[in-house]
């Protein structure tokens, strides 16, 4: 039995039990909330339904269920239903404490889970940063509403590519003893895209050290799988994202982590899965197209490589590495004039590009054999960091056939 299957089965039960409280006691409001949760927890939307309904009928908390409605329809990712339940509150006059802020919270996730993550910023921008110019909270650990808002104003930021933006407004909430757990986990992962490993491994740290097992974002596992690749821990990387994989099956970034987890111990059939699986989450993440590509030339499947790559430059025309890439799979294809052309952009775009010196590696014929190929990997790949983190001559490393070492 899987975690999530045996996790499905123990909240049906638990259903079943709060249904039969329910019945010697149909008026309890926290049984009701209990009841309803616990449906929403499992995909039990009519009976979810049916508590919401029976909690409105009851109208103990008004407000509060119908807050609980656009739950309702969250959960079945049925946006617009949502939309017009949250719509509706946001007139509310004179609201409770917590209740704009959770608003705000599931209007913002509207617009993260379409894609629309402009207008998740916009949203949430008057509120979160005045939030972090403000003394009143700074000694206090931030109410529930507050921390999710933290969470998906940086889940925003990142989707957007304002990794600058996201890291100031990061560093000043740590330095005001305002960021929660579950934000530094969110943070920890943004690092890593910005190149900072010191505070990757701070936050991530911090976010698992400060959240229970089940309530620490994967970002932050994430962000400790690409520190162990670019620590060279290819296990450690794999554990990492599989762990996060049992928390989100469907997860693009996890698959790429988990793909690179796997190139760098030489599972090529395991990273083409793995690369492929998170290209069908996120088609438009350039690093992975890469992870893919290299993995296909160890493969000896040039044609696909060259598919790899060109939809990588399909997505941006300005990154040399694509190019560099590119321009290998054309030279190993003796396709000289087109190689020379990317490889020549590729350092053009960036005079250290590694690709592109590798290619014209190959076209000078200083590579001559796989033996060569993967030697020459080392001496120019090395000291590189691939996009997940990790030496990228290591990827090439893992699969050199070497003679089997035994302890003594």
């Amino acid at each position: 039995m899987t975690n999530s299957t045996a996790f499905l089965a123990a909240a049906r039960q638990r259903l079943d039990r709060l249904d039969g409280f329910l019945r010697q006691d149909p008026s309890n409001n926290a049984l009701l909330i209990d009841a309803f949760e616990t449906a929403l927890s499992c995909g039990e939307w009519s009976r979810a339904r049916f508590r919401l309904e029976q909690g409105q009928v009851l109208d103990n908390e008004p407000l509060a269920w119908r807050l609980r409605e656009g739950d309702f329809w969250l959960a079945q990712q049925r946006y617009e239903e949502a939309l017009g339940v949250l719509e509706a509150l946001s007139k509310t006059p004179n609201p409770p404490p917590g209740f704009a802020e959770v608003l705000l919270h599931n209007l913002g996730f509207i617009d993260l889970k379409r894609g629309r993550y402009q207008d998740c910023i916009a949203r949430l921008a008057p509120s979160v940063e005045a939030a972090a110019v403000s003394s009143d909270t700074a000694d206090l650990q931030p109410a529930v509403a507050t921390r999710a808002l933290q969470q998906l104003w940086l889940r925003a930021l990142h989707h957007d590519g304002q990794l600058t933006r996201a890291m100031t407004w990061a560093k000043d909430a740590e330095a005001r003893l305002g960021l929660d757990a579950g934000a530094a986990g969110v943070a920890s992962l943004i690092a890593i895209d910005a190149s900072d490993l010191a505070l990757a491994h701070r936050w991530s740290a911090a976010s698992l050290g400060g959240s229970a097992p089940d309530e620490a974002p994967a970002e932050a596992l994430v962000a400790q799988a690409s520190l162990a690749l670019a620590a060279r821990n290819a296990v450690r990387a794999a554990a990492l994202a599989d762990a996060a994989l049992r928390r989100h099956p469907d997860d693009g970034r996890v698959w790429s982590t988990r793909g690179f987890a796997a190139l760098l111990a030489g599972d090529l059939a395991g990273a083409k899965s793995a690369f492929e699986r998170a290209l069908s989450n996120m088609a438009a993440h350039i690093g992975t197209w890469h992870g893919l590509a290299w993995t296909q030339i160890q493969q000896g499947d040039l044609p696909a490589a060259r598919t790899s790559f060109e939809a990588a430059l399909a997505l941006d025309r300005n990154f040399a590495e694509s190019h560099g890439g590119l321009a290998v799979v054309l030279a190993m294809q003796q396709l000289r004039q087109e190689a020379e052309e990317h490889a020549a952009m590729a350092l053009r775009l960036d005079k250290s590009n590694v690709s592109g010196r590798y290619a014209n590696a190959l076209l000078s014929g200083e590579v001559k054999d796989a033996n060569d190929l993967q030697r020459l990997a080392r001496r120019l790949l090395g000291g590189r960091t691939s996009p997940l983190g990790g030496d990228m001559a290591d990827l090439f490393r893992a699969t050199e056939q070497e003679p089997e070492r035994k302890d003594t």
